[in-house]
């Protein structure tokens, strides 16, 4: 999404947008990386046991630097390389969302049956 899109006459309001998400999410189970701040940007509360976070699944996590026992996400990025043996968000070029929901759900496809 650019900000010509934002711009656009065809664009939907925060309300309108918020509504069609609310309305397309209900009773689903929701895939993605790092969905808290997407939830959190629409104000959208989602019931845990219906997301499958791959930013959030403990074995895709990584040990914390300096915080002995403490997990930390790693980047959609980095999970896809190692995971999956795909290559995104290329530095240089433009964030492709498609892309990202794209690895997102490969990851919880290969993963699902221990998830």
């Amino acid at each position: 999404i650019t900000e010509a899109d934002l711009q656009s006459d065809d664009a939907l309001t925060f309300d309108e947008c918020r509504s069609l998400v609310l309305d397309t999410l209900q009773e689903k189970i929701v895939v993605g990386h790092a969905l808290k701040n997407d939830f959190d940007v629409l104000r959208i509360h989602h019931e845990w046991h219906m997301i499958r976070d791959t930013a959030r699944y403990e074995p895709f996590m990584k040990a914390h630097p300096t915080e002995e026992g403490v997990l930390i996400a790693k980047k959609l990025k980095e999970l896809s390389r190692d995971k999956l043996g795909l290559v995104i968000q290329e530095d240089g070029k433009e964030h492709d969302s498609i892309e990202d929901a794209t690895a997102a759900m490969e990851l919880y496809i290969k993963h699902r049956r221990k998830w």
